[in-house]
């Protein structure tokens, strides 16, 4: 591969210094474009980080010119009836087969019997799909979403905008907080955590690690500001004035809503217990009569399938890769943390960030 590029490997060539020879020249790059087209799956997303970390590494102004690029291979092929197309990711899969399911049902409230015209179903799926989209980061954050939803205020109806996760060995809690100043509470009852860092001149913190405990054990903390709480709050004011309140989030003892499909004597209702059912239910609908390929790696394709989708460059879809003053300590450290020799700090991310993940491809 670095035969192949041509500008040579490491730091960049000084000028005027034989020394030099052989050092990343990017004067000699044979490649308008270096394009990264690997697998769908896992398996492809390491390689793909392998080769990034190589070239963030070795070849820093390869990037930071915009030389790297990351082929966009779907992930999915869906047919229904004489229709074919190929889909991206599972956001866009979702769209399609929320627009299908919601052609085939209505949707009635049972809190007033009333039944939602087409078009405000659509309306309310939007914002469900947008509000399932928000719960997702809250629970890569560490929590739990109905909990979150819990905790709002009893009168002004608002959000916690933190949540501090504690790690005690095995266990992990998680605590909301509405405001700064509770957070501020609970770190001077909790200082072991160092929830802020001294070095931002957050707060004045004791020296080296926290103190072990009676048992011998460390407990870790971890403050999220969770930045998804204004636009939550606004989704949910919207769905309250579509008549979906969020207390009906939770799953309830009786129906709240009825999906009916079909006409006539011919109509088959289901009774849905809590709001994000309604979502669940039309997926499930809108994924009868249609076939579904997923493309785990692009050896499941044929050649016209891998040309027409990934490599064609009339409709090809490939991201860039954008190093810049702005991003570029960031990516230094997550680079260091995930591929770097140490594995402490590898080990401590991977236990933090365990316990958050929804999809795993294995």
């Amino acid at each position: 591969m670095i035969t192949a590029i041509g500008a040579g490997i490491g730091k960049p060539k000084e000028d005027g210094n034989c020394r030099d020879e052989g050092r990343f020249d990017i004067t000699k790059l044979r490649y308008g474009r270096i394009i990264i087209m690997t697998d769908a799956d896992v398996d492809g997303s390491h390689i793909r980080t392998l080769l990034l970390t190589f070239f963030f590494r070795q070849m820093t102004e390869l990037v930071r010119a915009g030389k790297i690029y990351i082929a966009q291979p779907p992930l999915y092929q869906i047919k229904r009836k004489k229709r074919e197309e190929y889909v991206d990711d599972d956001v866009q899969l979702n769209k399609i087969l929320i627009s299908l399911g919601a052609e085939d049902v209505r949707l009635k409230n049972l809190a007033d019997d009333k039944e939602l015209t087409t078009a405000q179903l659509k309306d309310i799926l939007e914002s469900l799909e947008k509000l399932a989209k928000l719960s997702e980061a809250v629970r890569r954050h560490g929590g739990d979403f109905e909990t979150y939803l819990a905790e709002r205020n009893s009168r002004s109806g608002k959000l916690p905008t933190y949540l501090v996760k504690v790690r005690d060995g095995n266990e992990e809690a998680v605590h909301y907080f509405h405001d700064e100043k509770e957070v501020r509470q609970f770190h001077q009852d909790n200082l072991d955590l160092n929830l802020f860092d001294a070095e931002l001149g957050q707060e004045l913190l004791p020296l080296g690690e926290a103190p072990a405990r009676a048992n011998g054990s460390r407990r870790r903390g971890k403050l999220v500001e969770l930045h998804e709480s204004a636009a939550i709050q606004k989704l949910i004011a919207e769905l309250a004035r579509k008549g979906l309140k969020v207390g009906h989030y939770a799953a309830s003892d009786r129906p709240i809503f009825e999906l009916i499909e079909g006409d006539g004597e011919k109509a088959v209702s289901r009774p849905l217990f809590s709001i994000p059912e309604i979502l669940q239910k039309i997926l499930e609908i809108g994924r009868r009569g249609v076939q579904i390929k997923r493309f785990k790696g692009l050896g499941e394709m044929n050649a016209k399938e891998l040309f027409e989708t990934t490599m064609n460059p009339e409709k090809r879809k490939l991201l860039k890769v954008d190093l810049n003053d702005d991003n570029a300590v960031d990516a230094d450290k997550m680079f260091t943390i995930l591929m770097g020799d140490v594995v402490e700090p590898r080990r401590q991310f991977i236990e933090d960030n365990a316990l958050n993940v929804r999809n795993l491809d294995v």
